[in-house]
């Protein structure tokens, strides 16, 4: 679904979920509550060869989609899952993995749309807490199922988002 649509799971991710279930060990959820308002849009995004690439992606453009991104959700859904967060001017801030249940990449773009770091986020282990961000402001990070952005050959200073009123 794109636009404003709230709902955004398919009805076959929706039955395979509820089939399969998160497993309890998980303690996960199919969506947490910051997922329920966000909406679903089409991106647009060109690649280190000029190339279009269309992808769905979750949108996060308030502070509590924002603060709840990937937090408890099950990893078979983060794999099949990008969110795109959108702030409204350009931002020194930083990511963290609490409570993100598979690790994910994360692609930071500027207010022009221009990719400017490309980082993988892994999940956190007792001792060990980072926080990522790419040093610089940006106004746009998109979370994706680790590989993406090497997949669809998308590299910092090459790629671009197309950018358009979210």
């Amino acid at each position: 679904m794109t636009g404003t649509g709230k709902r955004w799971f398919g009805p076959g991710l929706l039955i395979a979920s509820l089939l399969t279930g998160c497993g309890a060990e998980d303690d996960c959820v199919l969506q947490n509550a910051g997922m329920q308002t966000m909406h679903q849009e089409g991106l647009t995004l060109f690649d280190d060869n000029g190339k279009t690439r269309h992808v769905q992606s979750l949108i996060a453009d308030d502070q509590v989609e924002r603060a709840s991104g990937f937090q408890h959700v099950c990893p078979e859904v983060i794999r099949e899952t990008k969110i795109l967060f959108v702030y409204s001017q350009p931002v020194y801030s930083s990511f963290h993995m609490s409570n993100v249940k598979a690790p994910l990449d994360i692609g930071f773009f500027d207010a022009q749309g221009l990719l400017v770091s490309v980082m993988r986020m892994h999940v956190y282990a007792r001792d060990q807490r980072p926080l990522y961000s790419p040093g610089r402001p940006f106004q746009y990070a998109l979370e994706t199922p680790v590989g993406f952005f090497e997949d669809a050959m998308l590299s910092p200073g090459r790629s671009r988002l197309l950018l358009r009123s979210f």
